[in-house]
């Protein structure tokens, strides 16, 4: 009978230890949206690229994730994303946490 049940718990606990852990997690974003160009402004809260998020085209951006590798400078506009951001301190501002390109 002891037997009996120190396999039964053996079992038990292997099965409910067990875990699906992936080792790269997808990641949800927030929102959709598309870079429209360059703001070629001067002023202290200008410069950057002009960012529609989600439909509404007034948002700008100078900030992007340090891991984002492609470059902006050769791609032609508009360049559409999935991305999660943040309000910056200047308005109509926003720090792009992560993105991803949308081919």
């Amino acid at each position: 009978m002891k037997t009996r049940i120190s396999i039964f718990l053996l079992i038990f606990c292997l099965f409910t230890n067990c875990n699906n852990d992936d080792d790269s997690p997808q990641i949800e974003f927030e929102s959709t949206g598309k870079i429209t160009g360059y703001d070629s402004g001067a002023c202290f809260c200008c410069g950057g690229f002009y960012i529609e998020i989600d439909g509404v085209e007034d948002n700008k951006s100078t900030y992007f994730p340090e891991n984002f590798d492609i470059d902006l400078q050769n791609l032609t506009f508009p360049i559409y994303l999935q991305l999660n951001w943040s309000n910056a301190l200047c308005t109509k501002r926003i720090i792009i946490d992560q993105m991803e390109l949308i081919e």
